[in-house]
């Protein structure tokens, strides 16, 4: 995954929580912008998963997801 398509979806305003599929299988939630550091221009990011920042490279994301809104209905 391109490391811009990555910032973009922290970035965008509103924001909405995304999940990063993993190369691996795991799926990580993003649920704030918070949790998610880019530093740099590397190939790099800080995810927050388990109150434990982690550090992935752009490569293991394999694709990016957002749920869907739960509708209200009146």
């Amino acid at each position: 995954m391109k490391l811009e398509k990555i910032r973009e979806m922290r970035n965008r305003a509103p924001f909405r929580p995304f999940r990063l599929h993993l190369t691996n299988g795991e799926v990580l939630e993003v649920g704030h912008p918070e949790r998610m550091a880019i530093p740099g221009d590397d190939d790099e990011l800080f995810v927050v998963w388990s109150d434990t920042w982690n550090l992935l490279a752009a490569a293991q994301v394999a694709r990016i997801s957002v749920p869907k809104r739960n509708s209200k209905r009146h």
